[in-house]
């Protein structure tokens, strides 16, 4: 048990643990089964689409349906309809029946169920703890999924060396399936009291309006997603040319134990910037943290461009990835500690649309025409001028006075 969190976040933190694990190993997995299946890199890159294209679409979605009806029930549902889709294609294996579509398409509607389950989990945390207690319960969440996402690809390795990858695909299952059980046994719906019980699907569309103009309306909430989009936009060109980079430009194997550090050194620092949230108390004084960790990121970005030592570099990243991530943590923890619960969702996901599909998704795509014509150093100076960008944005004066709202609202409830 968690002292001080209480049993219902006991059981909502290993949900989240065991479903990102499951997820961790999917992720290598699924590739692995379109190229085993078709030998073509491009068709093998849809499985990418497949996995980004469900929160774009239906990211506000689910962030409307997590204001509208009982958290616990969307997440619960949205497990199980992600176990059936990735069940199909263990199933479709069983029975030599598996393609190239099932996968793509199974993929899809798993990705559009984590979609669903992500709008109601920005609403989660805030309902299961006091707010004085968010910053460690979220560095507690995000830790461990971060840890999960680190250990996942090393685990899937010594897997397929006795298994197929549809095979592996069946710990998902089992992942997605025992995350429904744990978030069962949370004891509340998770939701605020005034949500409505009545909500119809013809409402969505209205309630989604309703989120973007109360982000609208608040001052200093913009702001946080220009700071998110900038940062995501740097960390999508970075991981977009990871591997290439440390291939060509680092001259590391591409297998061998170099290699796994490189990679691994990319997930160790996002976990240990997540555990840090916590102990730092971050979410306290958000745009402070923001203001300072944007700025290392910067440095970090434009030490790589000139690194050519692939450990020093291994090390930078670690750092770098631990200052965007304690950044975005506390981001995260800002928001809810000062949008009420019946808008939570809506909100966070919104703000997860922008930064990740228009961030991320861009970052990485004009990160790949930058590495085809200019070559790496000039990717990583770009991630480094939007680190920058987003640390100018952090100094806007609505950031300072949303943050001492913040602030005074929490010693007021003390």
């Amino acid at each position: 048990m968690i002292r001080g969190l209480g049993r219902n976040f006991y059981f909502y933190w290993a949900s989240r643990g065991v479903s990102k694990l499951g997820s961790a190993l999917t992720m290598v997995a699924l590739p692995l089964l379109v190229f085993n299946l078709s030998g073509s890199p491009a068709l093998t890159s849809l499985m990418v689409v497949a996995d980004t294209t469900p929160m774009i679409l239906f990211g506000m979605v689910g962030g409307a349906v997590g204001d509208m009806w009982p958290r616990r029930t969307i997440m619960v549902l949205a497990d199980i309809c992600s176990a059936l889709a990735l069940f199909s294609i263990v199933a479709c294996s069983w029975l030599g029946e598996l393609s190239v579509a099932v996968v793509l398409v199974a993929g899809f509607i798993s990705q559009t169920g984590e979609a669903m389950y992500d709008g109601a989990n920005w609403g989660a945390t805030p309902a299961l703890v006091k707010r004085d207690s968010l910053d460690r319960a979220n560095g507690l969440v995000w830790g461990t999924q971060s840890l999960m996402e680190f250990a996942g690809p090393g685990l899937v390795g010594m897997l397929l060396v006795v298994m197929s990858p549809s095979q592996v695909v069946l710990f998902d299952v089992i992942s997605f399936a025992a995350s429904a059980v744990l978030v069962r046994a949370v004891s509340t719906t998770m939701s605020d009291e005034t949500s409505s019980q009545t909500a119809r699907i013809r409402n969505i569309p209205h309630e989604i309006a309703n989120g973007l103009r109360y982000l609208r309306s608040q001052a200093g909430l913009t702001q946080l997603v220009g700071v998110g989009t900038a940062g995501s936009a740097a960390v999508g060109a970075m991981f977009g040319i990871l591997v290439p980079w440390a291939v060509e430009g680092l001259d590391v194997p591409s297998s061998g134990w170099m290699f796994s550090v490189m990679m691994a050194s990319w997930s160790l620092g996002a976990t240990v910037g997540a555990f840090a949230t916590g102990r730092m108390r971050a979410g306290e004084r958000a745009i402070f943290v923001t203001r300072r960790l944007t700025f290392v990121a910067s440095l970090c970005c434009f030490a790589l461009a000139v690194v050519t030592a692939w450990w020093i570099a291994a090390a930078i990243l670690v750092a770098y990835l631990f200052c965007h991530t304690a950044q975005y943590m506390s981001v995260i923890t800002l928001r809810q500690r000062i949008v009420p619960s019946s808008y939570l969702s809506r909100v966070n996901a919104a703000s997860r649309v922008v930064s990740y599909g228009v961030g991320t998704v861009g970052g990485a795509a004009l990160g790949g025409y930058l590495a085809s014509r200019f070559g790496y150093p000039a990717v990583l100076s770009f991630a480094g001028v939007l680190h920058l960008s987003s640390c100018l944005i952090s100094w806007s004066p609505k950031l300072s006075a949303l943050e001492r709202k913040a602030q005074a609202e929490f010693t007021s409830t003390v």
